[in-house]
């Protein structure tokens, strides 16, 4: 009977992740004994060339070691979501270069048109060297604009 609350629980969790398109992820996630954090930076252009209303969004991350330790070059990013209250907008990550000794980079472009102004939350996906994935957030992020 014991065994049976607990398959009810999670199932009952289950289904309310899965009819929701909402993510949930902790800000620190460890990785074969190394914590990682994010940090991310959202931005919409409304320079001259851009159009009246604006650029879509760009997305930048940063993903860091929490106590300062080497990043595998196996630990990667691939993919992230972009939570705005019931609206998501789920991209790939395209990693930039070089890559930090304790961090490393990855966004992408493309986004909503969002904001600026508004706060976010951001999840992205890490994978180790044997494939495993990981959710890790930056919650309550603001874009910004460039003008």
């Amino acid at each position: 009977m014991r065994y049976l609350r607990y398959a009810i629980g999670s199932l009952a969790c289950l289904m309310i992740a899965c009819s929701s398109d909402r993510v949930f992820a902790p800000s620190l996630v460890t990785i074969d004994g190394i914590p990682y954090r994010v940090h991310a930076s959202l931005n919409r252009d409304f320079m001259p060339l851009a159009p009246p209303d604006g650029e879509p969004l760009t997305l930048g991350i940063r993903i860091v070691t929490a106590d300062g330790s080497a990043i595998p070059t196996s630990v990667t990013a691939d993919s992230a979501w972009v939570y705005n209250g019931n609206a998501v907008w789920r991209t790939a990550v395209v990693e930039g270069e070089p890559r930090n000794m304790s961090s490393f980079d990855v966004g992408a472009l493309g986004g909503p048109k969002w904001g600026p102004g508004i706060e976010v939350d951001v999840v992205v996906r890490l994978r180790d060297g044997a494939g495993h994935s990981f959710l890790l957030q930056a919650p309550r992020q603001l874009i910004t604009r460039s003008d």
